[in-house]
């Protein structure tokens, strides 16, 4: 099962006329001039990329990519002038979902060809946790509309294009000691082949930490513990996740015998619920360099 799909989302009522528009690319920047006449508006552009996730065309999709201003929902939010993305799950009648209860907005084709986009609440800002940083509604329960052009995929670039993932195999380190090892004393990460037939390949595997009997671990009541987890590795962002709310890994293939693994989030969990966020904490991301391993350095993980 394709991790994202796991979704729980609020049925609201739709627009009669909302339909799912084609596939492709839809775009929209405004101006300062729009932007100062609309203070409570914090998008300064949108995009929206509609795909179908798998070759049978049965799992239509959305990518949305928004532009934040200094003003308006994202003042509020505290994200003026990121970039904020978020996937959505769509329906045949134009509704796409945020998982996590992240909200949904509907779609309506102009007789221009282009789209009207009307949301009450649709998180944006795909994170280590459920949720998002902002919102595309200026006040949530209140319709927020946004009127969007047909765009080149060009356009939507930043959306379609792919991240390499690593060769599947074993792969590995061994740390002396968990103060080399920035609190752990070793990791191992086993990818399976992607699969085939989605507009994003997708690797699944078996990560796994070995916890020294000290620091964190300890005082996390998971000292000496050796945790492993089944996660699904995405080309679409390059991340792999075990879980919707456990926090990301990405990765970053360094040749065809080594890989970088990055985080500011990912728990672990051993017994009664005890848990450990293996990001050492601070704002900087914790990294570690892996090499590829003989296969047995990977048993039982298959």
């Amino acid at each position: 099962m394709r991790g994202w799909l796991s979704l729980t989302v609020l049925l609201l009522p739709t627009p009669l006329m909302a339909e799912l528009p084609p596939p492709g690319c839809y775009a929209r920047d405004y101006d300062a001039a729009h932007l100062a006449a609309h203070p409570q508006q914090g998008v300064a552009g949108l995009r929206l990329w509609y795909f179908t996730e798998d070759d049978a065309g049965e799992t239509p999709a959305a990518l949305v990519e928004a532009r934040m201003a200094e003003q308006g929902q994202a003042s509020r939010d505290g994200v003026g002038g990121a970039v904020l993305t978020q996937l959505a799950v769509c329906d045949a009648q134009g509704a796409c979902y945020v998982e996590c209860d992240g909200g949904l907005f509907t779609t309506e084709v102009t007789a221009e060809g282009g789209l009207r986009l009307s949301t009450q609440r649709f998180r944006v800002g795909e994170g280590d946790s459920c949720g998002g940083a902002s919102d595309l509604a200026e006040v949530e329960g209140r319709t927020t509309a946004y009127l969007l052009d047909p765009a080149p995929a060009e356009a939507c670039e930043s959306l379609w294009r792919t991240h390499p993932l690593p060769a599947p195999g074993c792969y590995g380190v061994t740390y002396s000691d968990m103060g080399h090892g920035q609190g752990l004393l070793g990791m191992r990460l086993y990818l399976r082949a992607p699969d085939s037939g989605f507009a994003f390949p997708q690797a699944e595997g078996t990560f796994r930490v070995t916890l020294p009997d000290g620091g964190r671990a300890r005082e996390a009541g998971m000292g000496a513990a050796r945790i492993a987890v089944p996660i699904w590795c995405s080309s679409r962002d390059g991340f792999c996740r075990s879980g919707i709310d456990e926090g990301a890994l990405r990765v970053v293939p360094m040749g065809e015998d080594a890989l970088a693994l990055e985080t500011t989030r990912f728990l672990v969990y051993g017994p009664e619920a005890a848990n450990l966020d293996i990001a050492v904490p601070g704002p900087a991301p914790t990294r570690h360099q892996l090499q590829r391993m003989p296969a047995d350095a990977c048993r039982g993980m298959e």
